[in-house]
């Protein structure tokens, strides 16, 4: 008989405090290999807590299991893990500041596959030709010349989720990605992240955001985090309820679904 597959990502149990307070409660989830997912949750819900555990870069309370992609932390090399999962978040930029260095976004591409802030060796022919690819899957190709500190910030996220993609990970984080652009780059952006989504070699992905608009139809699955606790989980359709919203974001919301699926709050 076949073994069934280990899932990308599975969270038992978890509990984890930041300086004595804590931050996640009793975290149960299980991700499928080739799921999309989103989160969806307020400021200070615990989203950047959750991401920093998938990484190994912060413990939950002993007595809690987490594994990705079939690897579990404590009995395993996290940094050969993290060779696997790719995280994308505008929050990186800001390594372009702590260096005298200037990175073409075609370097900034190539750092992923050292898992550097910047590309500090000569590339080979193969590893331009995978940067280009990268930056092509994500809609940045004729980008590659140019400073990355001279892009616009819709510009410099794609950048960076081509960094995440140039290592061909089997899992996807994307933190945030939308959080400084404004609308013609977001849904530009969006765009592009369903292109990647619906593609024929497509990672399993995690979508996480605070705005419900952004959540396009391509992520079937999703979890609304508040207090660091789960409060809905499921399906896109059982998660995306004007009640869950409501109770989550503490205002009365009405929702409007547009026909391509994704849905509009609107405060009552």
């Amino acid at each position: 008989m076949k073994a069934e597959p280990a899932p990308a990502l599975l969270i038992r149990n978890a509990t984890l405090k930041l300086e004595g307070n804590p931050i996640l409660h009793d975290f149960n989830w299980r991700v499928e290999q080739g799921e999309r997912w989103f989160i969806l949750g307020p400021n200070g819900a615990g989203k950047t807590t959750l991401v920093k555990m998938i990484l190994g870069m912060a413990w939950p309370l002993y007595g809690a299991e987490v594994s990705v992609l079939g690897n579990r932390y404590g009995a395993c090399d996290i940094s050969e893990v993290r060779r696997k999962v790719a995280w994308a978040s505008p929050f990186l930029s800001s390594w372009t500041a702590e260096t005298n260095t200037r990175w073409t976004t075609l370097d900034v591409a190539l750092s992923g596959l050292d898992s550097t802030v910047g590309f500090y060796r000569k590339a080979t022919k193969a590893e331009v030709e995978l940067a280009y690819r990268a930056l092509e899957r994500i809609g940045a190709k004729q980008l590659a010349d140019r400073y990355f500190d001279r892009l616009s910030s819709g510009e410099q996220i794609k950048a960076l989720i081509a960094r995440a993609l140039i290592g061909h990970p089997a899992l996807v984080i994307l933190d945030e990605t939308c959080v400084y652009l404004d609308l013609c780059s977001r849904e530009a952006l969006l765009g592009a992240i369903d292109d990647l989504a619906n593609g024929p070699d497509s990672p399993t992905m995690i979508f996480i955001t605070q705005r419900i608009e952004e959540i396009t139809a391509s992520f079937t699955k999703g979890l609304i985090l508040g207090e660091g606790r789960i409060q809905s989980m499921g399906s896109r359709a059982e998660v995306l309820t004007a009640d869950n919203l409501s109770r989550t974001f503490g205002i009365r919301i009405r929702l409007h679904k547009r026909p391509d699926g994704r849905f509009w709050p609107v405060p009552e």
